[in-house]
């Protein structure tokens, strides 16, 4: 997979990486060294690879997409900066969190920073359907951010509730890089309606594999401690599938290690091994891999290609990573 689409956008990608450092270059000194400092922790930068992907199966090649692709990078950083601030979490793809080096308030301004860069590019860039995707998106994710706030503090998160978060929150930004692709590439109609459910299904495969992972991953290679999820709070697809088949016992004291706010890591051992033993990862990763076939059968209205056929194997890889 990584060498088709280095094969496909390689190049690209390499441009956006540096225009990514032309983006972080400031002249002041904290956010220069933040900003380097979060660049050089890499990951997977699927959504610009979506976008460049997308903006080809359009037939679109230039300079757009390699800006564009530095404004949904930068914004995407942002989010997790924030994210992680509200989360306190001490890793981030496997190393210490800009907030655990550098502490809230300058993560949570850099983090702003970012936001205001990438919009910054976004006006320049001027176009009106691009801005208008991105500003839909954004609204979406700050929402989903307050309703989970508002489960957490609640207790109760349904998976009608979790299925709501990961599409507003991390699902409806994928599909908005997808849909810039398209809009790239002057697509309209039954094409980029379904570049853009295509984004959406692939988004809801990937945030559900990857909080299927906290339960099972290889700390090394995933970037983050088993059971961090659990520490933050967040009530996942393989948890609230355990819930509902757990024992009354087994369910009771679940809950009341989730309600006390502070769990153990003996406590979370626990809640890991009841969610193994009640199948709530292999319940998640179904569900995951039903939304990667959705996500493959929504690229049927465009024709066999290269670009086609690497979307559809995007699709299976964000549910079959490397465990």
């Amino acid at each position: 997979m990584k060498e088709r689409v280095d094969a496909l956008v390689g190049d690209d990608l390499r441009a956006i990486e540096a225009e990514i450092a032309r983006a972080l270059d400031s002249p002041v000194g904290l956010i220069q060294k933040m900003g380097g400092y979060i660049a050089s922790a890499g990951g997977k930068r699927l959504r610009p690879i979506l976008l460049l992907l997308a903006a080809r199966l359009a037939g679109h090649r230039g300079a757009r997409g390699i800006r564009l692709g530095c404004v949904v990078e930068l914004l995407h950083t942002a989010t997790l900066i924030h994210d992680d601030v509200i989360d306190q979490a001490p890793l981030r793809r496997g190393r210490p969190s800009a907030n655990a080096r550098w502490g809230d308030d300058a993560s949570v301004l850099v983090g702003d920073h970012l936001y205001s860069k990438s919009f910054a590019m976004l006006v320049h860039d001027n176009d009106r359907g691009v801005m208008e995707t991105l500003a839909r998106a954004t609204v979406s994710m700050t929402e989903a951010e307050v309703f989970q706030l508002e489960r957490k503090r609640d207790g109760v998160t349904t998976e009608a509730d979790y299925l709501r978060i990961i599409t507003q929150k991390t699902a409806s930004f994928i599909s908005a890089c997808c849909r810039i692709g398209g809009l790239l590439g002057r697509l309209a109609g039954e094409q980029l309606e379904a570049l853009t459910r295509y984004g959406l299904d692939v988004g809801v495969a990937f945030q559900i594999s990857d909080d299927a992972l906290d339960f099972i991953a290889d700390q090394d290679r995933f970037g983050k401690a088993i059971g961090a999820d659990l520490r933050e709070g967040k009530r996942t697809l393989p948890l609230i599938a355990m819930l509902d088949r757990a024992d009354p016992d087994e369910r009771a004291r679940v809950r009341a290690a989730l309600e006390d706010g502070t769990l153990s890591p003996s406590a979370i051992e626990e809640i890991r091994r009841l969610v193994l033993k009640h199948a709530g990862v292999e319940y998640a990763l179904d569900r995951a891999h039903a939304y990667a076939r959705a996500a493959k059968a929504d690229l049927a209205p465009f024709p066999a290609s290269e670009e086609r056929e690497t979307l559809a194997l995007v699709a299976e890889f964000v549910v079959d990573r490397d465990r």
